[in-house]
């Protein structure tokens, strides 16, 4: 639900809407209202290694979940649950060994809007896309003021309005230190970066007892392609489009994942 310092904008929208008759609008913005707090993005326990995963949105989650199920057979993979949820559930799995990945929020944003932008124009009407069109489109429908048509400076001011806050934001816009808070007090064992991703997933390989194991290149940047260089190459236009700016934006949408990550602001 919309947090209490934001009802006064969203109140004050809504009557303007209505008052113009725009009910589509009204209609859009109240359902943005009701958008329940999404912090339940996939994890993964095993068991017989004692770890849980806690996977962040738009941080090579596909790749992950595929490589921890191959090393790790046993592996179940949850959905539909908060990391307190899941601890609650399962008190068994509290002294496991926790890890994540997290990315630059500013790259991250970059990342869902391409995509966002891809279906709402290039992949329009690609049946081999269906199904991932149609999440899409049920994105849009759920969150005033969410274009795919948008440019990158508009996605970025849209961020920091109400309808993008972390009390109703879609879990792969929303902040990533959200989505791996136990709410226990227990820290992680070990934040790994997609930045350097393979080294960091093989340091929780070697620290588990795990063989080494190649992550697959899969959903990515460059359009479900599984070339590296594809890959730079679609990562380096993007990040042109990170201005002074915009960078300002989303420093001040994601500060405490910066600072989760270590990053810097710019």
């Amino acid at each position: 639900m919309i947090a209490t310092n934001d009802l006064p904008t969203v109140a004050k929208d809504l009557a303007l809407a209505v008052g113009r008759g725009r009910l589509a609008t009204a209609f859009r913005i109240a359902r943005t209202a009701r958008n329940p707090m999404d912090l339940h993005a996939q994890k993964i326990i095993s068991r017989k290694y004692g770890y849980v995963w806690l996977s962040v949105p738009k941080v090579a989650s596909t790749s992950l979940t595929s490589a921890l199920r191959a090393v790790t057979p046993d592996a179940e993979v949850l959905y539909g649950l908060s990391a307190a949820q899941l601890f609650a559930r399962w008190p068994e799995t509290r002294h496991y060994y926790r890890f994540a990945f997290v990315r630059h929020p500013f790259t991250r944003a970059l990342s869902f809007h391409t995509e966002l932008h891809r279906f709402a124009t290039h992949y329009r009407g690609n049946h081999k896309f269906r199904n991932k069109q149609m999440r899409i489109s049920r994105l849009f429908a759920r969150f005033h003021g969410l274009a795919g048509t948008a440019d990158f400076d508009d996605y970025c001011r849209w961020l920091l309005t109400p309808y993008a806050s972390d009390a109703v934001a879609d879990r792969h816009f929303s902040s990533q230190h959200m989505q791996i808070d136990a709410e226990d007090g227990r820290p992680l064992d070990f934040i790994g970066r997609f930045e350097h991703l393979e080294a960091d997933f093989s340091q929780v390989l070697e620290r588990l007892g795990l063989p080494k194991a190649a992550l697959p290149q899969l959903n990515t940047m460059a359009g479900w392609q599984s070339s590296p260089a594809a890959v730079d190459a679609a990562r380096s236009i993007s990040t042109r489009q990170l201005t002074a700016a915009n960078r300002a934006l989303l420093a001040a949408r994601y500060a405490e994942d910066l600072n989760l990550g270590g990053y810097a602001p710019d």
